[in-house]
């Protein structure tokens, strides 16, 4: 189709185009690495014509309640809406003549959405940027610490273990943000925060699933012999501190529907189990007080308990990692890609969300002392 042209040369792009069938657009996620089947996708359309064009996707249903995130930019994204769905694997869209157009499976960040974070926090004086390692790809993986790097107390906060879970990132930001506000700053004398954005920059980059990666993922290296130098450089890193007093590693679920589409906590066992839901009431409690549009609010009852489904036992993620290394306080949080009707996932709302976690973490550790 001379008049449409679909490209996935940008940071975060995945698509596999099947075919043109007059004004249809068959196309399917790219898999790649990843050895069951998972949802992620990323695409740019140009346009010549003004002209409606229905996408069809070939490998299952992975147009979420909202419509595609769409972009004009790359940069700013917003949902397209629940009126653009025909079905879980079809959506329309109508272009103006000489259009660019960014679609994905949800609201996306990338690497360059981090910097213009950090841009923000660059000259704060509780701020210092290193470099964790370099990737397999030898990208520089990002490292931030906060508050006091002599502090005898270290947290841990990571992000991106599976590349695609992007509103994650949005949420690790708020959390940051609100710390870093002079009322939020109570533990950084005691306490040294490291903070890594980009697990799986890679990944993030080139546009990966990163889910399910075989051999194995980022979240099951935290093994003997990793293979991945990010998980092999925290826990390097974290082995050297000899321990840790708290660790949270942020993701996104299955796409959507039930559980998937609030926050939740996946559990551990005693007596890391008593910590998190000690934290979990405090986290109750502030986004209970809150009020704004869309607004995100946590629930306990939602969380995962240890043994329920999928959350067994295994002892390779990061937040396994976390508990093994002395931390009273380490879990998974799992934040959605598309949210609820009254909260529909945004960038706006994320941060708000990551505030709330930060006045909870800030409350827990006060109480611990």
């Amino acid at each position: 189709m001379a008049n449409i042209r679909i490209s996935s040369r940008y940071a975060g792009g995945n698509i596999r185009l099947l075919d043109h069938m007059g004004k249809e657009i068959h196309l399917e996620q790219e898999l790649r690495d990843t050895a069951q089947w998972w949802f992620y996708w990323s695409f740019r359309a140009d346009s010549s014509l003004a002209e409606t064009i229905e996408f069809v996707f070939q490998n299952g249903e992975v147009i979420g309640p909202w419509g595609p995130a769409v972009s004009r930019d790359g940069i700013s994204w917003r949902w397209l809406g629940r009126e653009a769905v025909i079905s879980p694997d079809r959506f329309l869209y109508t272009f103006a003549a000489n259009e660019t157009c960014y679609f994905c499976f949800s609201i996306p960040y990338q690497m360059h959405h981090f910097e213009s974070f950090y841009a923000t926090i660059d000259n704060h004086p509780l701020v210092k940027r290193e470099v964790l390692t370099l990737s397999d790809q030898l990208r520089p993986i990002p490292k931030l610490l906060l508050g006091n790097p002599q502090a005898s107390e270290h947290l841990f906060l990571t992000a991106r273990h599976h590349a695609c879970e992007s509103t994650s990132s949005y949420v690790l930001e708020g959390l940051l943000e609100a710390l870093l506000e002079p009322s939020s700053s109570l533990i950084f004398n005691d306490y040294c925060i490291h903070v890594i954005p980009m697990v799986d920059i890679d990944g993030v980059e080139n546009g990966d699933q990163g889910k399910a990666r075989a051999p194995h993922d980022h979240n099951r290296d935290y093994i003997e012999s990793p293979i991945y130098r990010a998980s092999d450089a925290i826990i390097r890193e974290i082995t050297a501190l000899g321990a840790i007093k708290a660790g949270i590693d942020f993701h996104c679920p299955y796409k959507w529907g039930g559980r998937n589409d609030v926050p939740f906590i996946v559990k551990k066992g005693p007596p890391v189990k008593q910590e998190i839901e000690r934290f979990g009431a405090l986290l109750e409690s502030t986004t209970s007080r809150q009020d704004y549009d869309g607004q995100i609010t946590y629930n306990s009852v939602h969380d995962i308990e240890m043994g329920e489904d999928w959350n067994q036992a295994h002892g390779t993620s990061g937040s396994d990692f976390f508990a093994r290394q002395g931390a009273k306080l380490a879990f998974s949080f799992e934040i959605p890609y598309f949210g609820l009707e009254e909260s529909m996932v945004s960038p706006v709302n994320c941060k708000k969300f990551g505030a709330a976690i930060a006045k909870s973490l800030e409350l827990y550790l006060l109480s611990s002392e």
